[in-house]
């Protein structure tokens, strides 16, 4: 994989200063190079095996202090604050190294689902939770299936974590519940000094002294620390229950390549309609790679329309949005050269091919839609992304990879309409029985 040069700038968009509150071309050596072809050849092998080692040997070396800063940290005790989302939800800020902040936020529910067997419908014992797409499955869910798991869930890009429905489901399969917002987005941004793309109707612009690029990296495996800080609270909070991280979108990419990385740690990934390739083709990416690479600063704000059909069709399909329109902006974040370069380089590592070691669900609509103006099938198609693109490159990630394509369902299939809600639910709950349940005599504590 190609490396992409890290660029330090005021203004990245990981800090957060005031919470929302609830409610490079190579140069020519001048060394001779030996006229030998075999001998250039072993030279040149030496040189990268020796690049390689020195990059693996740098990356192991951040990643060890920062986990040292983040068990520093989780050895204290856990300030857990009323979240945004009220409720039975609550929120802890991570601080990590370089004055960044990540938010985890925790669901424990009041309420919970009956033995096995109980009444149908008995989900609803949670106010809350009486109108989740999952509740018709309620009869058939173990509320003791997953009682050594714990879920550790990602959002994708211009995003943050507000499915309560999610949250609820696995809660009601005995896992503990977890959710992060990553450095750069949702409870970590001040929507007053946030960027604004340039077809914002918000458009002026903040200080650019306090400025917040959201989403802005240009490496994905910046969020290791986020990922890291989390699964050291996890570990203090639920000590021996296994991982498994849930993810949606740019969260899937990034969750399925630090597993990749970080063989034995998670020991199930459910991605919903992950970003494995690039929407408009692989040959479109490859040729769009080296210009970003050449020709654009990493903070270079790309000209990008994002028009606003997802809001819509979410609206339409809701009867309201789910979530703040602050943290999630109709237009999107601003689309920076150096963060696309990131995400190309990761779509170039999922061709190559990944070899996550646990069971992969891979959960898309059953089909994309792209077009210019809106159109009500918006409401049941994924806009956002190619899923044939996503089944395509599934298959590239690990040994063992569930594909559910769900008829009807949006980019996000938890905010779709509830036929398709329940479809993605239910298959959920296969992947849980089939391959995350460890048996009954697994699930006592």
């Amino acid at each position: 994989m190609d490396e992409i040069p890290r660029t330090e700038q005021p203004g990245d968009g990981g800090q957060r200063r005031d919470a929302v509150q609830p409610h490079a071309a190579e140069q020519p050596s001048n060394t001779q190079q030996p006229n030998d072809p075999a001998q250039s050849h072993s030279a040149e092998q030496s040189h990268r095996t020796e690049q390689s080692h020195s990059t693996e040997q740098s990356h192991r070396t951040e990643q060890s202090h920062s986990t040292e800063h983040l068990r520093a940290h989780a050895t204290h005790p856990l300030d857990w604050q009323e979240d945004l989302l009220g409720g039975d939800f609550s929120s802890l800020c991570l601080p990590l190294p370089e004055d960044r902040q990540a938010t985890l936020v925790r669901h424990r529910p009041r309420h919970s689902l009956p033995a096995a067997g109980g009444a149908p419908g008995a989900a609803a014992l949670d106010p809350a939770a009486a109108r989740d797409a999952w509740v018709p499955l309620a009869s058939a869910m173990d509320p003791r299936m997953l009682a050594d798991v714990a879920v550790l869930h990602l959002h994708g890009w211009s995003d943050y974590f507000f499915q309560q429905n999610l949250a609820r489901f696995w809660t009601g399969l005995g896992a503990r519940f977890y959710a992060l917002d990553l450095h750069g987005y949702g409870r970590n941004l001040d929507p007053d000094l946030m960027e604004r793309s340039a077809f914002s109707a918000l458009r002026e612009p903040p200080d650019p002294e306090r400025m917040q690029r959201p989403g802005y990296t240009t490496d994905l495996s910046d969020y290791d620390a986020d990922l890291e800080a989390a699964l050291a609270v996890i570990a203090q909070e639920s000590p021996g229950r296994r991982v498994v991280l849930s993810a949606h979108s740019t969260g899937g990419l990034i969750a399925a390549l630090w597993a990749d990385r970080n063989p034995g740690r998670a020991q199930g990934l459910v991605l919903n309609s992950p970003w494995l390739e690039f929407q408009f083709s692989t040959a479109i990416r490859k040729l769009l790679q080296p210009v970003f690479a050449r020709t654009r600063s990493a903070t270079s704000a790309l000209r990008l329309h994002m028009p606003n059909h997802y809001v819509m069709a979410t609206s339409a399909t809701l009867g309201r949005l789910p979530y703040d329109i602050r943290l999630k902006p109709a237009e999107s974040f601003p689309v920076y050269a150096g963060w696309i370069r990131a995400i190309f380089a990761g779509h170039k590592a999922v061709e190559e091919g990944l070899n996550i070691e646990a069971p992969v669900l891979v959960q898309t609509s059953s089909r994309s839609l792209m077009k210019l103006s809106y159109d009500q099938e918006m409401e049941e198609t994924d806009i956002v992304l190619d899923v044939d693109a996503i089944a395509h490159r599934a298959v590239n990630i690990a040994p063992t990879v569930v594909l559910d394509r769900v008829p009807g369902a949006m980019h996000d299939l938890y905010i779709s309409h509830q036929e398709a809600q329940t479809h993605a639910f239910a298959g959920l709950l296969h992947f849980s029985r089939g391959y995350l349940a460890k048996g009954p005599e697994a699930a006592a504590e």
